[in-house]
């Protein structure tokens, strides 16, 4: 063979290469994941393999405490946590992609039958609205707020400050 067919040879083989590893490089990102959530905290869950970070709240960090009206300390995160975890024991779960996260989480609506699990989680006070990425949840957060339900309760400092405090220290 000539110099020239080589080079074609080459050029195509690496063609073929080349679109082989592009085609099969993974599996394109899911639009919709749907099973039974694994809560890690109460926003971030596992449901069929993929990691969920729920859009639109945010939760106490599992470490972080709460001051009661009495001076003492509620692990508010940790109840969060567990209140999410008994919600949605056993249930199925829908969640829509809304983005990723620079933590390669997708970022999603979820919904419990045709309900927003947000919203639920707002409303009966075991998160946070995140205002920072969303306002749809903030006029059900006031409504817990105004009731004194669930962290509501207590004297609470906003986990995305509570964030920034831990990582200065």
């Amino acid at each position: 063979m000539s110099f020239g067919m080589n080079r074609i040879i080459y050029v195509l083989l690496l063609c073929v290469a080349i679109y082989t590893v592009m085609n099969n490089a993974g599996t394109p990102p899911r639009q919709q994941v749907q099973g039974v959530a694994h809560v890690h905290d109460g926003d971030t869950f596992t449901v069929a393999g993929v990691k969920i970070r729920l859009f639109g709240v945010d939760a106490p960090e599992y470490d972080q405490t709460c001051k009661m009206p009495d001076g003492s300390n509620w692990a508010c995160g940790i109840w969060s946590r567990d209140q999410v975890r008994r919600l949605l024991k056993g249930k199925k779960l829908r969640c829509v992609k809304h983005t990723y996260d620079k933590y390669g989480r997708m970022v999603a609506r979820c919904y419990l039958g045709d309900q927003d699990l947000a919203k639920m989680l707002a409303r009966d006070g075991i998160v946070f609205s995140y205002a920072s990425f969303s306002r749809d949840y903030i006029a059900v957060e006031k409504q817990a707020a105004v009731a004194g339900r669930g962290l509501w309760q207590a004297e609470t400092i906003p986990p995305e400050e509570f964030r920034r405090q831990k990582r200065q220290n």
